[in-house]
């Protein structure tokens, strides 16, 4: 009699040829995000270590800490004053910025006039022109209004921007007509409707314009460096670049000037981070 050996049954897991689409964005994103952070966390740890450690050692952690490097830089060259400058520069501009750019898209986006689209369209092409073509042009109309080699000069040409029109044109078009013609009918002026009404809508999208402006601003190099001449009013690109020159072989000191420089624009963006992203997901960036 033939015996029947029963055995037990093996599941093989195939895995579906879907898998690679989904494992290798993620690989990418990975080495992505370790290449963008490596510089970041060797600048912070090397601002924590002695000029011989940092040249010497492949170690990424310091042996010995030290906040020695953070005292020197914040007394040489006037690196106190350059951030104050700096902040005084992107907090003014960041904030006149909001204001004109929250008024013209909100005119470009519910008011009808002659002439509108063409206006906007002719407003927009600005951003076209490199900033190379106008740098002597403006350079001359400052000096003509005396406001070279001063602040003033780099605030006042940046009270607006054309991308800041544009963005804010972008949503508010998505907010309804009815909404503010309820306003209108219940007697409310147009500014109490754009204050009130317009301007708390627009909050999401204010924060991301806020955080483009001010970014910018901290980060201008090439207008600063045109307008600015004497030490006093330099901004803190323009004082680390003088670092650099200054102290090309003390990178512990470049590493710690950096960190400073670095560290308010990541507060800011850690505060204004879900509100950059969901001011910059309504927008819509629509034609």
């Amino acid at each position: 009699m033939q015996k029947t050996i029963l055995r037990p049954a093996v599941s093989v897991r195939i895995l579906s040829p879907g898998w690679v689409g989904r494992i290798l964005p993620h690989i990418v994103l990975i080495v992505l995000l370790f290449t963008s952070l490596m510089p970041f966390v060797w600048m912070f740890f090397g601002s924590f270590k002695t000029y011989v450690e940092l040249t010497s050692s492949k170690a990424l952690l310091p042996v010995n800490w030290t906040f020695d490097n953070y005292l020197q830089i914040t007394q040489r060259l006037g690196f106190l004053r350059g951030f104050f400058n700096t902040t005084l520069v992107a907090v003014i501009v960041t904030s006149a910025t909001l204001v004109t750019s929250a008024l013209a898209g909100y005119v470009f986006a519910k008011y009808r006039f002659w002439g509108r689209e063409r206006l906007f369209t002719l407003l927009l092409s600005t951003m076209m022109v490199p900033f190379a073509v106008v740098l002597v042009p403006l350079y001359v109309t400052v000096a003509n209004l005396a406001l070279a080699d001063k602040l003033a000069g780099i605030i006042i040409t940046s009270l607006c921007s054309t991308f800041g029109i544009f963005l804010m044109r972008q949503f508010m078009e998505s907010i309804p007509n009815d909404l503010i013609d309820a306003g209108r009918i219940d007697g409310a002026g147009e500014w109490w409707i754009f204050t009130r009404v317009v301007l708390p809508l627009a909050k999401a999208p204010l924060s991301a314009l806020a955080v483009f402006t001010f970014l910018g601003n901290w980060d201008s190099f090439l207008w600063p460096l045109v307008v600015l001449t004497s030490p006093e009013n330099r901004t803190l690109p323009l004082v680390l670049a003088g670092l650099r020159s200054l102290y090309w072989s003390r990178y512990e000191m470049y590493a710690a000037g950096s960190m400073l420089t670095v560290l308010p624009v990541m507060i800011l963006y850690a505060f204004a981070s879900k509100q950059f992203v969901r001011g910059i997901a309504m927008t819509g960036i629509k034609a």
